[in-house]
């Protein structure tokens, strides 16, 4: 079988570190679910709703700190999706979204439960696109994968059903996940909660080691030279 966009879609999740799809299977999802179920390298969960998968996937993103992803089918499966993706959107956690379309020659036709997905998502994400050709996808999904984990939301890869079906020759890129950037006030070095202060404290004790071995040096007695207000003797009784 010729390699399709599909089996791209399936290999760079996988090169990306996705262990898991949740979604509800549909005719416009065929292509995708059937490269998972041909490579087995990544676990479809099928969920009861889609709204569960978005949920389920924003779930997995914040206990893990790693990318998610979900998908649903054209139609009611990307408008059943927005609502999970909304929450996992203002959450802050990254979420990788597969909205599947029509085929591409039903667009623009009115076709039965046509919806334009590009438009719906736009306030649930940080970055939404149509792909029209299979030499889109390789951009277009590299681009969403990083600038869901940079960006820490959601976002939506559109994909007509008939264009997960082309042939796409194009291999999987190694995957380096981007770093989220560091917030101006975070202290250099700080790595875990707990850290900074144990260090702070580390070196107050050094300093505090320090300063008694140099008084030691300076009085080789022990004894520090009194101030003269306290090498005076106290006086008895009032004059």
């Amino acid at each position: 079988m010729a390699r399709i966009a599909a089996d791209f879609l399936t290999e760079t999740l996988q090169q990306a570190g996705i262990k898991r799809v949740y979604g509800v299977v549909g005719d416009s999802l065929n292509g995708f679910t059937d490269s998972l179920r041909r490579h087995g390298t990544i676990e479809w969960v099928h969920m009861r709703h889609e709204e569960a998968a978005a949920f389920a996937a924003g779930a997995e993103a914040q206990l893990t700190g790693e990318l998610a992803a979900c998908c649903g089918s054209c139609g009611p499966g990307n408008l059943h999706l927005i609502n999970g993706l909304y929450d996992c959107h203002r959450s802050r956690v990254p979420v990788l979204a597969i909205a599947a379309h029509l085929p591409s020659s039903e667009l623009g036709i009115d076709y039965f439960q046509a919806t334009h997905p590009e438009i719906l998502f736009r306030e649930c994400s940080h970055f939404v696109e149509l792909v029209s050709n299979p030499n889109q996808l390789p951009q277009i999904l590299e681009r969403a994968m990083r600038v869901a984990v940079a960006k820490k939301g959601v976002a939506v890869v559109v994909l007509p059903g008939d264009i997960a079906l082309m042939p796409l020759a194009t291999p999987a890129p190694k995957w380096t996940s981007p770093k989220p950037p560091r917030c101006a006030s975070q202290p250099v070095g700080y790595r875990k909660p707990g850290e900074a202060p144990q260090r702070l404290f580390e070196n107050h004790a050094a300093l505090r080691r320090w300063l008694r071995w140099r008084a030691r040096r300076s009085y080789p007695t022990g004894r520090a030279p009194q101030s003269p207000d306290r090498a005076r003797p106290a006086r008895q009784g009032i004059h």
